[in-house]
């Protein structure tokens, strides 16, 4: 599977105040492209307060020059010397799949003109089948009006986190109100999730398949629903997928998280999306239970705190962490 941008290769999720800079490295001879990183900043909860939170991804190095540490190292300079604005943290939130081990060597090694790795947390990422299930009751489509409340709710409960996004108003009008859920419980607005296609903008395309996975991927597809597992599109077609965003639950409860996800994936299915996207710190209580009801695919990431070691990130370990899978 590859992450791909298209149309636009520096097109970005179109969320008020996000503070985008993408660097990209060529060969000094041929001119050819060779590196690529792009650097985030948008509105998040540091140690409680909210603060401009950079967040570095899209890290790729072409084949012919991995082993290469000065595209790294100019790669990392570009960036703090036309990246960095002021009013930002000091340092930047990155992932590194689990599995990613050249990844993990090079840049956790503390290599000089490099910045600090400072692993903060294990995220965890469930990938559910979607499903066109019964009306969940009371859950509702958001409207318009209730877009401030929701805005209200998510900000009560990203402020218990470490980076979580804060979803003004306006950030979520980029999800629309026809894309998120509500959760009523006493007339009380106590839970959201949106169903975010970011299809429009990044696509998740499958390059090629093993050769027995290739051999037996129909009838993968054709058990899928039975396995409960996503289906396997064919080489060089997208991944129907969205994102699970914006996701808020009054006082952490359960018993209104798993309706509200029930509910999403069956507002995914009636979009023609074949799999949803859900992610969160791996300590969280929520996770077993969501395990459990859902039976969905889960992979491991690392979340890391970059900084220079004038800027040694300070985050709060006793809180959990919450990034939200669809700015990740």
């Amino acid at each position: 599977m590859s992450m791909e941008r298209e149309p636009d290769g520096l097109a970005g999720t179109g969320l008020p105040g996000e503070r985008k800079t993408v660097v990209l490295a060529r060969d000094e001879k041929s001119g050819v492209a060779i590196g690529l990183c792009e650097r985030v900043a948008r509105p998040a909860f540091v140690n409680g307060e909210l603060r401009l939170l950079p967040y570095l991804g899209a890290l790729r190095v072409a084949a012919s020059h991995r082993n290469k540490i000065g595209v790294l190292k100019g790669g990392f300079r570009a960036l703090a010397e036309h990246g960095t604005r002021p009013g930002e943290c000091p340092f930047a939130l990155t992932a590194i799949t689990i599995d990613n081990a050249p990844a993990h060597r090079i840049l956790t090694a503390g290599l000089p003109a490099l910045p600090r790795y400072q692993r903060v947390s294990d995220y965890l990422t469930f990938v559910f089948p979607t499903k066109r299930r019964q009306p969940v009751r009371g859950i509702e489509r958001a409207s318009d009006a209730a877009l401030c409340h929701l805005a209200a709710l998510q900000k009560r409960s990203a402020s218990r986190y470490l980076f979580a996004p804060a979803w003004e108003e306006a950030a979520l009008r980029v999800i629309g109100a026809e894309n998120l859920l509500l959760y009523r419980a006493g007339g009380e607005i106590a839970g959201c999730v949106g169903v975010w296609d970011q299809s429009a903008f990044k696509q998740t395309v499958a390059r090629g398949y093993p050769v027995a996975l290739s051999f037996a991927r129909p009838l993968i597809n054709i058990l899928a629903p039975f396995t409960g597992k996503p289906q396997l599109p064919a080489v060089g077609a997208p991944l129907r997928l969205v994102y699970l965003s914006a996701l808020s639950v009054a006082d952490e409860r359960v018993d209104i998280l798993l309706p509200l996800l029930r509910a999403a994936l069956d507002l995914a299915a009636s979009r023609g999306a074949g799999a949803a996207v859900l992610g969160m710190d791996a300590r969280h209580p929520w996770t077993s239970a969501i395990s459990g009801a859902f039976g969905a695919m889960e992979y491991r990431t690392e979340i890391f705190c970059v900084g220079d070691d004038g800027h040694a990130p300070q985050p709060r370990t006793d809180r959990l962490t919450m990034l939200d899978v669809g700015l990740v």
